[in-house]
C-alpha cells in the first residue's frame, strides 16, 4: 500500500489540505486506471485474438468490422501518439461503438427469451411422437418435489428452487390469477428505487416476449425469420415434419445467438479499455508510478498482438509475447485496494467539493476519472451518466405499470396460440417473487398442476425435464 495515497485519500476526508491534495489524488488515480486498463486489455485482446483464431469464421460480418475499427484505433491512438484532436475523434468513435455493441446485446437478449419460450414448447410437444409414455404415479412425484425442495433449510436456495420447478411445471391457472400474481409481484418493490422497479419490468418483458426494440428485424433478420415461422405455427395441430423444421430452426437460433453473444461480450471488454485509455492517457504520468514497468510490459504485449492482428492473420503467438505476461502477473490485485480508497476519496470530492474542483480547472478531469471508474467497473454495460435523481415507488406507480403491463398481455396473448400464452406465464411467473406462504400452498399448487394438465404428452415431458432438475 503506497502511504502518500493513503495520506492523500484520508486528508481529503477530513477536509485538510484540498487545493494541494484533489489534484495530487486526481493524477495518482489517472495513473492507476490507466495501468489497470492497460493490463487488462493486454489479457482481453489476447484472449480476443485466440478466439478469432479459433471461430472468426462463424462471426458476422459486422462483429468482424468492429474489431478492425478497434485493432485501427488501438493502433493509430493508443500504441502512437497523436493529437488531441485525433484523441477526441478516437473517443467519440468508441463511444459509438459502444452504444452499438450495448444495442445489440439488448436485442440478443430479447432474443435469447423469445427463443427460450419457443424451446420451453417444443420440449413438451417432443412427446406427441413418442411410441410409449411412462406411467407415473403423480402423488408420489409431487412428493418428490416437495422433498427436493425443502431438503436445504437456506431460504434463499428454497426459493430459487420453488422458482425453478414451477417454471417447469403445467400452466393451469387461470389468466385473472396470473394478473393478480403479477400485481403482487410488483407491489413488492414499494418504497424501493424506481431503478429496482425498471429492471424487474424489464427483465419481465423480455421473458414475455414484450421486448421490441427498433432493429430486431434488421440487425439480425435470420433470427427475425425463424422467431416469426415459431410464432405462426399452429402447435396444437403440429405434424412431425414440421416439428422436426421448428426444432432446426431454434437450433440455429440457439448457435446464433451463442456465437453472437460471446463475441460482442469480449468485444465491449476490449471497448471499454481502449475507451478508458484514451480518457487517461492525457492526465496519466504526471506523479510518479510505481507500475510504471507493468505498464510498459502491458502495451508491448497489446503492440504485439495488434501488430498481427492488422494483418488479419492467424497464428501461435511468440513464446516471447506469452513470457511477458509473467511481468503482470498480479498487477490488478496489487494495485486494486489502492484504488478502491482513491474512489471513495473522489466520491467525496465529487460529492463535497465540486465548486473547488472547478475553482482548480480539474472539473474535466474530474469527469474523466468518473466515466473510466465506471468502464473498469464490474458492470460491462453500464451507463456512462451515471445514476440520475429518481422516484421512489408509490401506490400510483404500480397501479400505472401494472395497468400498462397487463394491457400489453392482453395484446400478446389474443394474437397467439394458447400454447405460446401458457409458455410465456411459465416464462415469467418463475421470475416473480415466491408467492406461496407455507410447505402446503407449494404442495397443492404441484399437485393441482400435474392434476389439472390433460394433454398427457405434456405432463410427461415436465415430468421428465423436472426429474432431470433434481437429479442433476
Amino acid at each position: 500500500m503506497n502511504k502518500k495515497i493513503k495520506n492523500i485519500s484520508q486528508d481529503i476526508h477530513s477536509g485538510k489540505l484540498l487545493e494541494e491534495n484533489i489534484p495530487q489524488l486526481f493524477n495518482h488515480l489517472a495513473n492507476h486506471y490507466q495501468t489497470n486498463a492497460g493490463v487488462r486489455l493486454a489479457m482481453h485482446y489476447y484472449a480476443f485474438y485466440e478466439a478469432y483464431c479459433d471461430e472468426e469464421e462463424t462471426w458476422s460480418k459486422e462483429s468482424r468490422e468492429v474489431i478492425a475499427q478497434l485493432n485501427s484505433i488501438i493502433k493509430e491512438n493508443i500504441l502512437q501518439k497523436q493529437s488531441g484532436i485525433a484523441r477526441e475523434k478516437a473517443i467519440s468513435t468508441v463511444d459509438v461503438i459502444r452504444k452499438d455493441i450495448i444495442k445489440r446485446m439488448n436485442l440478443l437478449t430479447a432474443y435469447t427469451d423469445i427463443f427460450q419460450t419457443y424451446e420451453y414448447i417444443l420440449n413438451r410437444l417432443e412427446y406427441r411422437f413418442k411410441d410409449e409414455l411412462e406411467e407415473v404415479d403423480e402423488e408420489e412425484f409431487s412428493k418428490e418435489i416437495l422433498r427436493y425442495i425443502f431438503e436445504t433449510e437456506d431460504n434463499l436456495i428454497i426459493n430459487e428452487k420453488i422458482k425453478e420447478i414451477i417454471g417447469q411445471l403445467p400452466i393451469r391457472i387461470t389468466k385473472q390469477k396470473y394478473f393478480d400474481l403479477l400485481k403482487d409481484s410488483l407491489r413488492a418493490y414499494l418504497g424501493s428505487d424506481q431503478s429496482s422497479l425498471d429492471t424487474y419490468l424489464y427483465m419481465l418483458r423480455t421473458s414475455a416476449m414484450l421486448y421490441n426494440e427498433e432493429g430486431m428485424d434488421t440487425y439480425y433478420s435470420g433470427l427475425w425469420e425463424k422467431k416469426e415461422f415459431l410464432a405462426h405455427l399452429e402447435y396444437k395441430d403440429v405434424t412431425r415434419e414440421t416439428y422436426k423444421k421448428a426444432v432446426s430452426a431454434l437450433q440455429v437460433a440457439t448457435l446464433t445467438l451463442e456465437t453472437e453473444t460471446t463475441v460482442y461480450f469480449g468485444l465491449q471488454e476490449i471497448v471499454n479499455e481502449v475507451y478508458a485509455i484514451l480518457l487517461c492517457s492525457t492526465y496519466a504520468g504526471m506523479v510518479d508510478s510505481e507500475t510504471e514497468e507493468a505498464e510498459k510490459s502491458a502495451f508491448s504485449i497489446i503492440q504485439d498482438i495488434n501488430d498481427i492482428f492488422v494483418t488479419k492473420e492467424k497464428r501461435e503467438l511468440s513464446i516471447d509475447l506469452m513470457e511477458k505476461f509473467t511481468e503482470i502477473e498480479g498487477v490488478q490485485e496489487a494495485i486494486s485496494y489502492e484504488m478502491a480508497i482513491m474512489e471513495d476519496a473522489l466520491y467525496e470530492v465529487g460529492y463535497n467539493h465540486s465548486a473547488l474542483t472547478q475553482s482548480l480547472m480539474l472539473d474535466q478531469l474530474l469527469q474523466v476519472l468518473k466515466r473510466s471508474g465506471y468502464l473498469l467497473s464490474n458492470s460491462l454495460f453500464i451507463n456512462l451518466e451515471g445514476e440520475k435523481d429518481e422516484e421512489t415507488v408509490d401506490e400510483d406507480m404500480v397501479a400505472r405499470e401494472t395497468k400498462i403491463l397487463e394491457e400489453e398481455l392482453t395484446v400478446l396473448f389474443a394474437q397467439h396460440d394458447r400454447v405460446i400464452s401458457r409458455a410465456v406465464i411459465a416464462n415469467t411467473i418463475n421470475k416473480m417473487p415466491v408467492f406461496f406462504k407455507d410447505h402446503k400452498e407449494v404442495m397443492d399448487y404441484v399437485r393441482y398442476s400435474l392434476e389439472r394438465c390433460s394433454d398427457s404428452y405434456e405432463k410427461a415431458a415436465c415430468i421428465e425435464i423436472i426429474n432431470t432438475i433434481m437429479t442433476e
